[in-house]
Parts: structure tokens; C-alpha cells; sequence
């Protein structure tokens, strides 16, 4: 191998190291941006777990008020037909 292969090579190398430096980087910070969207998505889902479960307690003391207003008219109907 000549010098000048020699040398046309060792440059050959260190720009595709260099162009692998920045790929490295670019990847760390893709996985660091993928590690932040992580934490804001599980944020995320643990709010809408927290608002099913108010919207279920609230759909349980509906019923209830329902059951309860459902009872008064039945009273009031049997208290009128009587």
C-alpha cells in the first residue's frame, strides 16, 4: 500500500468516524427525547385513570340520587292512589 492509499484511507476513516460521532449523538438525544414523551405519556394515562375512576364514583352517587328520587315518586303515587 503507498503512502498515498495509506493516507487516502486513514481520511476515509476518521470522517466515517466522525460521521458515526454524530449519528451516536444524534440517537442519544432521540432516546432522551423518546424518554421524556415516556414519562409525559404515562402522566398522561395516569390522569385519565384518575378521571375514570372519579367519573365512576360519580356515576355510582348519580344512580343513587336516582334510585333515591325514583323512590319519593313511587311514595307519592302510592300516597295520591291511595
Amino acid at each position: 500500500m503507498s503512502d498515498e492509499e495509506r493516507q487516502h484511507a486513514l481520511a476515509s476513516f476518521k470522517d466515517k468516524l466522525l460521521e458515526s460521532r454524530e449519528w451516536e449523538a444524534k440517537l442519544k438525544a432521540l432516546r432522551l427525547d423518546i424518554k421524556g414523551l415516556q414519562k409525559e405519556f404515562d402522566h398522561t394515562e395516569d390522569n385519565i385513570k384518575a378521571l375514570q375512576s372519579v367519573g365512576q364514583i360519580i356515576g355510582e352517587v348519580l344512580k343513587q340520587l336516582d334510585e333515591e328520587r325514583c323512590e319519593g315518586r313511587r311514595r307519592r303515587l302510592a300516597v295520591v292512589h291511595s
